[in-house]
């Protein structure tokens, strides 16, 4: 991993620990002032929003890093592309969001007012170009915003949230800030671009056929993400979509740890494979590494949330225990989409395999579909989490089959086992210190303390080479700067 790519991935590090902190630092305050139930109200109106706004972008953010990605070192081409898929953006979430005011204007008999206040969010997606500074791997700028945005977020909902009737604020301080931070970016923009005149019909020749073939595997991911909480609240309730969105948020907040490789990595794949004389050896060989460094942390991320979920809850949120035993369940899905992101957003879609990839996430979506429509009437937000872990494990094993001909993983090789084998040990330690720690902040961090010890000490003991280099390497900048 070079210095350009650790750099991105410290920077997107940051604003992802921002996203786990803060929802960590607010949930419990939320759910007594706000309430559960009235929480709901505005995640299964955002449920319902998210669809329309999923139509609207298309496949923009991703094709939009790629297509950046590819002809950044051409100055006259990077305002012409940059120009054209905005101003096709703009259009796009324009129909979008026309289309959600009247749907939720003839199917919404209650809480109109705050469907209709949720639906503002519609302008923020509208100008996000977050996806250009990905493109140019300039992931500075983009973190340092997204971070100063959710300083100011945070403390505004502290300072003017209170009650329960107070959910319109909640809603308007989150659109305020998104849409302070677009501003920010666009004024970061000039550095890069230049304004140029192009044409719209061009944008569409240009650009629509490529976003709807990213669209396809978009919209059934989305099956098992979104259809998730929307089906929750059509058929069971609306507290249990709360319930489902913040267990499943705190499990995935530990994903973003491993999945900003796969944003910090993406832009670098596509360049490499399609500029280099030797391009595809080189992506194979950064796909191999990635692999062994999203399972190095999703192993144990995923056993350590396990063992600690009980006695975290019990004092974050004493009152919602249902939220431990949602983290327990959904586990796993931090090991499955820490693999699919290598395999597909790393690997599929910067070499253009749009078809795989689209056949494999259409395949989970399928099964998870499926899996709600049995499970959420029954139970609740626990067959929603049943039916996403399902979904995942298919579109991982899908993609791994898809692409054995192409890049070797070596999932069997000796790296992998000791990830394995060391996060059952860690488990067990994490697991043990919770049956004689008390339920509280001291006891999860002792928790938390214990389980890092045991895993790192299994990497230096069995000198793995992945991890044995990370230590070589943090080890040669200290003694170097010292």
């Amino acid at each position: 991993m070079d210095r350009k790519i650790l750099r991105n991935y410290i920077y997107n590090i940051l604003y992802q620990l921002t996203k786990l902190i803060f929802p960590f630092l607010l949930a419990p305050y939320l759910v007594s002032h706000v309430g559960s139930e009235t929480l709901g109200i505005y995640s299964f109106a955002g449920k319902i929003m998210n669809w329309f706004i999923l139509f609207g972008i298309l496949g923009v953010n991703t094709y939009g890093n790629r297509q950046i990605a590819k002809i950044r070192d051409d100055k006259e081409e990077l305002n012409r592309t940059f120009f054209e898929i905005l101003s096709m953006q703009i259009c796009n979430m324009i129909l979008a969001s026309v289309a959600y005011l009247l749907y939720i204007r003839f199917t919404v008999t209650e809480n109109l007012f705050y469907f209709q206040l949720t639906g503002l969010t519609m302008l923020a997606s509208m100008l996000d170009i977050t996806w250009f500074f990905f493109g140019v791997e300039d992931f500075k700028k983009a973190s340092i915003r997204n971070i100063i945005v959710k300083f100011i977020g945070v403390g505004l909902i502290f300072l003017l949230v209170k009650t329960p009737q107070d959910l319109w604020k909640y809603i308007l301080i989150n659109i305020g800030s998104e849409l302070f931070g677009q501003a920010i970016m666009f004024l970061q923009l000039r550095e890069y671009i230049s304004f140029r005149r192009i044409s719209l019909k061009d944008a569409y020749r240009h650009h629509f056929k490529a976003t709807f073939q990213l669209f396809v595997p978009t919209i059934a991911i989305s099956i098992y993400t979104m259809l998730d909480g929307t089906m929750l609240g059509y058929l069971y309730s609306e507290e249990h979509v709360y319930f489902y969105d913040t267990s499943m948020n705190l499990v995935k907040s530990f994903l973003y740890f491993i999945t900003s490789i796969g944003s910090v990595m993406l832009p670098r794949v596509t360049n490499v494979y399609y500029n280099d004389e030797s391009g595809e050896e080189k992506a194979q060989h950064l796909i191999g590494t990635t692999m062994k460094i999203a399972c190095m942390f999703a192993f144990p991320m995923c056993l350590g949330i396990v063992g600690i979920s009980q006695n975290f809850i019990s004092w974050w949120m004493p009152e919602k225990q249902i939220i431990a035993n949602l983290i327990m369940m959904g586990a796993p899905v931090i090991i499955f989409i820490s693999m699919s992101n290598v395999t597909g957003i790393q690997y599929m879609v910067p070499t253009g395999m749009y078809n795989q990839y689209s056949k494999s996430v259409i395949g989970g979506s399928l099964i998870n579909f499926c899996v709600n429509l049995m499970l959420i009437p029954r139970i609740g937000a626990y067959g929603a989490v049943i039916g996403s872990v399902i979904a995942e494990c298919t579109v991982t094993l899908l993609q791994i089959f898809m692409i054995r001909q192409k890049v070797h993983l070596g999932l069997t090789g000796r790296s992998f086992r000791i990830y394995f084998f060391g996060s059952l040990l860690m488990f067990a330690a994490v697991y043990g210190v919770g049956r004689v720690v008390p339920a509280s902040v001291i006891g999860t961090a002792l928790q938390v303390l214990a389980g890092v010890v045991v895993y790192a000490a299994v990497i230096i003991l069995t000198k793995e080479e992945l991890g044995w280099k990370m230590i070589e390497k943090v080890w040669y900048i200290k003694t170097s700067k010292s």
